[in-house]
């Protein structure tokens, strides 16, 4: 019996390895697949992004019409280096002889296309055989199908190629009759795609082997040739072994029974029969790691991406049209920052939740990443994807309590909605991350649907973004004064506001680059800039407060009370002399990290003053639980004084409220005397506004001062600050 057992148990055994085997083997074949996929969409998706810049009118009359050189460096060479991150571009012309060669930030000589040749000319054929094809079809060459892309081998390492055709964006006959020029990119795989590679598909980090080095058997690895099969460079990493792990999970128990009587052939048997079903279930939690966010359990990209195939396919078959939504959640870093990332986890999996229970059975929700979620909604059309949004809309706002303390949700949803089978999941995520950028470029907590021209707003985001990092890093702000003045013209007060031209675009409004700064996470550098410019400036006026903004970044910053002290004691500036501005919608959380910052400026000697007041949210409570000192009267309500009767209305009970509770007051945007002499009436002192100056540079507000001092009286005429002997 014993030696039954034993026999037995060695079958089992031997079974066993086999079956491991055969599951590492085909896990090593699956990984590979995954690298070699990942590569090539890699590759798809850069090429890709070349189609914007080629399909273009004035590019077809500075290449093939009249050959502009400087155009075509800037716009292909510098551009792909250092937007599209191609270390090599060539331009060809329409006989496909190269035109421009460029390498790193600068034009080098034609010859470095020689060792390229081979592989771009064979990228060329294709894409010009497409476009000969297209064309003679009367099918439009869309910016999709003006993109190709190939994975090639240079010197031992892999080389992402892509090449698109310079074509015009209408069908004047002037410009498509011209053979088109070809421009192509050449981009070495670097370490840094490799471990995103690695981490997209839950695999060891991947390396490039060099020449010469070896590697251990048991290594997974990816050869790849170039076209000739020639040159090779190889691509290597750990592969997971689920087969041999469980194996070992398996043998002990198999030896334990070997070794025993024959009285534990049934327990063997159980014990097998267990070990084969702890071997489908890991497999099966292999497999489910492999497709579904680690922290919600949702869908990652992977099986995003398999549910989108699957979507559009259906799409294919039976028309309709598929929705992707990007669902971004609103202020999420301040979360973070403020009560640490087991607080953003938790707030990450309430919200997955919540979103769940929105959709419906045959939709997919899944999580890329960081704060944003993904819809797939199929069988679905505009209204109905609209009325989506809106719910998922109303589901995340509010407040949110979460173990470390009370948080306001909300979020903003960019839409695609997709009536062409073609589209490729790459290409419609991307169009909801646009249209996603839209929705909080136009105040968060809103969708917005894809649009075309959405391509060159983002494009002229990234600019502005670039040129702001710029400016704040070189100190390129400039810092204006507009008065705050009592009804006699005498300047008890200055606000200090931020100014920026851009070297290209010109004058960019506040408006837009300070939430610009708040979303690229430089509110704290940009916010430190102006507080130093108008700490040292306010050392000019003895005597005159100088209000300063202060962002609800800033203010849930642990950087700020710090720094705000250094700057203190290099400036020599007492805080009596500063007033900092705060918004209403700063309040709205209610969390304590806000007011203990807030007490603490008021026990340094800052004065507090609500900007914006009667815009925001129910102010009442605010007023009667943060230090405030001063309330400012927006200027949506001052613009409606001698026209609209509730607005006078309004502003006495503002006022007779900031005089209950023992306040200061001012107005803002006062551009007028009738504006000026109601405010009198209604008990506002201090005014702000167009009717005495506009914001002017400090050397005009040491005029005023000066004038102010010698006794003297101000006028406005034509907007213009005079003044003049009392």
């Amino acid at each position: 019996m014993t030696i039954v057992v034993v026999g037995a148990v060695c079958a089992l055994i031997g079974s066993l390895w086999i079956w491991a085997a055969e599951i590492d083997k085909a896990n090593r074949d699956r990984e590979e697949n995954y690298v070699r996929t990942g590569l090539m969409h890699l590759a798809e998706t850069q090429a890709r992004l070349m189609a914007p810049m080629t399909i273009w009118n004035e590019a077809v009359k500075r290449t093939a019409v009249t050959f502009d050189h400087q155009f075509v460096a800037d716009n292909y060479g510098s551009y792909f280096s250092e937007y599209l991150n191609y270390e090599q571009t060539f331009v060809l012309d329409g006989l496909n002889r190269p035109v421009l060669a460029w390498e790193g930030k600068q034009e080098t000589s034609l010859s470095a296309y020689d060792r390229l040749s081979g592989e771009i000319k064979r990228l060329s054929k294709d894409l010009r055989e497409r476009h000969y094809i297209y064309t003679a079809s009367g099918i439009g060459f869309t910016s999709k199908t003006n993109a190709i892309a190939r994975l090639t081998v240079l010197d031992g390492h892999v080389y992402l190629l892509g090449a698109s055709l310079i074509l015009p964006d209408s069908t004047r006959h002037d410009l498509t009759h011209y053979a088109p020029y070809l421009v192509a990119g050449a981009h070495r795989l670097s370490n840094g795609e490799l471990a995103a590679l690695s981490k997209g598909n839950l695999l060891s980090d991947i390396t490039e082997l060099r020449n010469g080095q070896t590697v251990s058997q048991d290594q997974a690895r990816a050869v790849f040739t170039d076209s000739t099969g020639q040159e090779k460079a190889e691509l290597t990493w750990r592969p997971s072994r689920p087969g041999l792990d469980l194996f070992m999970r398996a043998l002990i128990p198999s030896l334990l029974v070997s070794a025993g009587l024959g009285g534990v052939a049934l327990a063997l048997l159980h014990r097998s029969q267990k070990t084969a079903r702890s071997l489908i279930a890991s497999e099966a939690r292999a497999k489910h790691m492999a497709l579904h966010d680690g922290l919600t359990g949702l869908p990652n990209r992977t099986l995003f991406t398999d549910r989108l195939n699957q979507a559009t396919e259906r799409l294919r078959r039976q028309g309709g049209a598929v929705a992707v939504m990007c669902v971004g959640l609103d202020r999420f870093k301040d979360v973070n920052d403020t009560l640490g990332h087991s607080a953003g986890d938790e707030l990450i999996r309430h919200s997955a939740q919540k979103i769940s229970g929105m959709i419906r059975a045959g939709d997919t929700l899944a999580r890329l990443g960081g704060d944003v979620f993904v819809i797939i909604q199929t069988d679905t059309d505009a209204h109905s994807t609209a009325a989506l949004a809106k719910r998922v809309l109303e589901g995340l706002k509010g407040q949110v309590t979460l173990e470390s303390g009370p948080v306001y949700s909300s979020c903003s949803i960019g839409v695609t909605l997709l009536q062409e089978a073609d589209i490729e999941a790459a290409e419609a995520l991307r169009q909801a991350d646009l249209a996603l950028y839209r929705a909080k470029e136009q105040g968060r907590s809103q969708y917005a649907f894809f649009e075309v021209e959405m391509d060159a707003t983002i494009k002229l985001r990234k600019l502005l973004e670039t040129g702001l990092r710029e400016a704040i890093h070189v100190e390129a702000i400039d810092v204006v004064y507009q008065p705050q003045v009592d009804h006699n013209g005498r300047i008890v007060g200055v606000e200090a506001l931020a100014r920026w031209s851009h070297p290209q675009r010109g004058p960019i409004s506040p408006a837009y680059f300070v939430p610009l700064a708040e979303e690229c996470g430089l509110m704290m550098d940009l916010g430190s800039l102006i507080m130093r410019r108008a700490l040292i400036d306010s050392r000019r006026w003895p005597g005159l407060k100088v209000a300063i903004n202060v962002s609800a970044t800033q203010l849930r910053s642990s950087r700020f009370l710090p720094e705000l002290k250094d700057m203190l004691r290099e400036t020599g500036v007492e805080p009596r002399s500063i007033e900092i501005e705060i918004t209403e919608g700063m309040l709205l959380n209610d969390d304590q990290p806000t007011q203990n910052t807030l007490n603490a400026l008021r026990q340094m000697g800052f004065s507090i003053a609500l900007d914006d007041f009667g815009t925001g949210y129910s102010s009442l409570s605010y007023l009667s639980r943060y230090p405030v000192d001063k309330i400012k009267i927006d200027r949506s309500f001052v613009s409606n004084l001698g026209v609209d009767p509730d607005a006078e209305a309004l502003i006495r009970a503002i006022i007779k409220l900031a005089k209950a509770l023992h306040l200061s007051i001012l107005a803002e945007g006062v551009e007028t005397q009738a504006q000026s002499n109601i405010l009198r009436q209604a008990g506002c002192a201090i005014i702000q506004g167009y009717l005495f100056s506009k914001p002017v540079d400090r050397n005009e507000i040491d005029v005023m001062m000066e004038g102010q001092a010698a006794n003297q009286v101000t006028h406005i005429t034509n907007g213009r600050y005079i003044a003049g002997v009392r």
